[in-house]
């Protein structure tokens, strides 16, 4: 997502809070990469309720493309993530609101990982000088815009949280609209709707066949087509190169599969 935080290393402008200061002067650095780094900081915005807070919160850090794996308005609490990546495999950042306006953001690292501080400053001072005193808003829902991504990197993506976290599949990718790029491997139909499958095993020599083994390992990407697109979906055949958009709605652990719903061709 172009122009905004994907990760809490983003170089980001300065803030032109009229806090602007505060929350530089209150950022500290414990641990070291041995044992693992905390970085905190806090923030009093004056006339700040703990809802107002966290809905706030809520909208900042879905603008800034972390997912929010926990939210209670009323303990003013949260925890967010800074997407996994190939330079991490997700950042948990917690935030808390407290009555006073006071609020607090906190970043861990884990063993190993090396960090540029002045940059986890600078972005977790942008985030929270973006709070602002008086009511509530409206929370927002994960935006709509698709990402582009292949099926085979999907699967992996969706494959390593399994293995970190199962409990982290909804907040890393229910809701979220997904453009997928790969190759026809099959289709069924169900009372949902046609079932497109990608090959999620594509060999790069004709003929070869990957061995049963192989395919026990790896995650599936389902595509549930729209009810309008049932022609569609009959009109595949085996190794078409196929480019579908939906929604991601479940994962089906005995089946290892993600399941993406009201899938249409890319546009």
């Amino acid at each position: 997502m172009k122009g905004k935080l994907l990760t809490l290393f983003a170089l980001l402008l300065p803030s032109t809070s009229a806090l602007a200061g505060q929350c530089e002067d209150n950022f500290t650095k414990t641990g070291n990469p041995l044992k693992g780094t905390e970085y905190s900081t806090t923030l009093t915005v004056p006339g700040l309720g703990v809802p107002s807070a966290i809905a706030q919160m809520h909208n900042i850090a879905l603008e800034d493309g972390m997912n929010i794996i926990d939210e209670n308005a009323e303990s003013g609490a949260m925890l967010l993530e800074v997407s996994p990546n190939v330079a991490h495999r997700g950042l948990q950042v917690y935030f808390t609101a407290a009555p006073g306006g006071l609020t607090k953001m906190l970043l861990k690292t884990r063993r190993g990982s090396l960090a540029n501080a002045d940059s986890i400053k600078t972005s977790m001072c942008k985030m929270l000088y973006q709070l602002k005193p008086g009511k509530a808003p409206a929370t927002k829902s994960v935006g709509a815009k698709p990402i582009t991504i292949s099926a085979i990197k999907l699967g992996d993506q969706v494959g390593q949280t399994v293995k970190d976290n199962a409990g982290l599949i909804d907040a890393r990718f229910k809701g979220k609209t997904y453009r997928i790029s790969g190759y026809f491997a099959g289709s069924e139909p169900s009372s949902r709707g046609m079932e497109v499958f990608y090959d999620m095993t594509p060999s790069l020599l004709p003929g070869y066949v990957q061995s049963e083994s192989t395919k026990l390992f790896y995650t599936r990407i389902m595509c549930v087509m729209a009810k309008d697109q049932r022609g569609h979906a009959l009109s595949l055949r085996e190794g078409d190169k196929i480019d579908l958009t939906g929604t991601f709605a479940e994962y089906q652990s005995n089946t290892r599969t993600a399941v993406i719903s009201d899938c249409r061709p890319s546009k």
